[in-house]
């Protein structure tokens, strides 16, 4: 199978060809986990609450995988934009042997420290064996997740936003069927409660991975590795852009622990309304995560192809439709919050406190997606230490130390403040930044080249 030229044709035309797919399939895996969340929140206001403490740590892990595949899809699109398909290959063959080794290290450690991890995040005596017990067979299957996500990521660098889209659906669709029968089980046997929520995930991964496997053989992904000077250089060349992407995820789930811990003092209530409200932002927001997945390979190859005009246009589009989506999700959350909360929990404090939240993070929804395509486009040109500063102005200097102070004037509110204060200065920031940074390459002569 080959690889799809962005480098020729409507710009608009392209970014949507890689933007639907992977709106679908980011979509399915967003309406999976909250459906999971419904069920759990049938079982009781303490589970939910446990499951929800494991949240960050989840973000964390899967910020490893999301960071090395960045830094791959940021080298094979821009190579792949000069014209050398076979090396482009070999970086994606490298990344995922490079992506097995960390997954199952980390799978190893998670598994043995989540108790300590989970108690420095807040989780009480109530809380934790559940949570312990729930985080331990997700790191049993992380690798049936880690090795489809990324090699879906790199697809995209090919051009292919299709077959990633396709796998991410059927494995959610797989997770909404067999979680029901696993929870609370079928036929006259008891189901697993908690954990059989874990097992859904974890089965539904493990389905599609053979598929997914199959594919990446297709495109290239699985050839030859070539000699081992070859595998360290290419993993030097990921790990140059990876180290600080996964830096840059990271940070978002260190802070949401930090938020998470501040707001366990206000009771189980607010924390399973925190989980409740995040989940319905990624909902809300998936459109803009999946396009912003599409501006990296579409800057990629127009970089690497110097054709920096279709760059320029598709960061202004992005922008644009970041803060109309911004203004028309808010008034969604805004006028049926409660209605879509209710219908997932039946608990009262539950529902005022994820209700706070989405009339007063939502209004800036339109930054955030702003922030979003700022820092792929950054990662898409092999300069990941702006989205890294980024983010960590973002979330540790701004988010937190708000957080932290709003927190003691006004309660958990002042911390859902604090996220909505945090996503408009920095959305501002990234945009000008991007906007200066695109002017002095073209300035230049595009000083980075396309050799990664």
């Amino acid at each position: 199978m080959s690889a799809f030229d962005l480098t020729s044709g409507s710009v608009a035309r392209h970014l949507r060809r890689l933007t639907v797919p992977m709106f679908l399939g980011i979509s399915s895996m967003i309406v999976a986990s909250m459906i999971d969340t419904i069920y759990i929140g049938w079982i009781g206001t303490l589970e939910l609450a446990a499951v929800s403490f494991t949240f960050p740590l989840v973000m964390a892990v899967s910020s490893v995988s999301m960071g090395l595949a960045m830094g791959a899809t940021s080298i094979m699109s821009r190579i792949l934009g000069g014209g050398d398909r076979a090396r482009c290959l070999l970086i994606g063959t490298h990344t995922l042997i490079l992506v097995f080794v960390l997954v199952v290290v980390i799978s190893i450690l998670g598994y043995v420290y989540a108790p300590v991890l989970f108690q420095w995040q807040g989780a009480g005596d109530e809380i934790l064996p559940i949570t312990v017990s729930y985080v331990r067979i997700w790191f049993v299957g992380l690798p049936l997740f880690a090795i489809p996500m990324v090699g879906g990521m790199m697809l995209r660098a090919l051009g292919d936003a299709r077959t990633p889209g396709i796998i991410m659906t059927l494995s959610a669709i797989l997770q909404v069927l067999i979680a029901p029968p696993l929870i609370f089980g079928v036929a006259g046997k008891d189901g697993l409660g908690v954990n059989g929520s874990a097992w859904a995930f974890i089965l539904s991964r493990a389905a599609l991975s053979l598929y997914a496997l199959f594919i990446f053989h297709r495109f290239g992904l699985f050839g030859h590795p070539g000699s081992v000077k070859q595998l360290f250089g290419s993993w030097a060349e990921v790990l140059r852009i990876g180290v600080p992407s996964m830096a840059s995820n990271l940070i978002g789930p260190v802070s949401m622990s930090v938020l998470m811990a501040l707001l366990a003092v206000h009771g189980h209530a607010v924390v399973a309304a925190f989980g409740i409200a995040t989940r319905i932002e990624s909902l809300a927001i998936m459109v803009l995560m999946a396009l912003s997945s599409s501006i990296g390979p579409f800057v990629g190859q127009n970089y690497g192809a110097r054709k920096t005009e279709r760059i320029r246009k598709a960061l202004s589009l992005s922008y644009w439709f970041s803060m109309v989506w911004g203004l028309f999700a808010c008034a969604v959350l805004a006028t049926f919050g409660d209605s879509i909360v209710g219908a997932m929990v039946d608990d009262v404090d539950v529902i005022e406190a994820a209700v706070d939240f989405m009339l007063i993070v939502p209004i800036t929804f339109g930054f955030f997606g702003v922030t979003m395509m700022a820092t792929s486009y950054f990662v898409a040109l092999g300069q990941p230490m702006p989205s890294f500063v980024i983010s960590m102005l973002r979330m540790v200097v701004v988010q937190i130390p708000l957080a932290v102070v709003f927190d003691f004037f006004f309660g958990y509110r002042g911390v859902f403040v604090a996220i909505a204060a945090s996503n408009v200065m920095v959305g501002l920031l990234g945009y000008l930044w991007a906007r200066r940074e695109l002017s002095r390459d073209v300035r230049a002569g595009y000083p980075l080249g396309i050799s990664a």
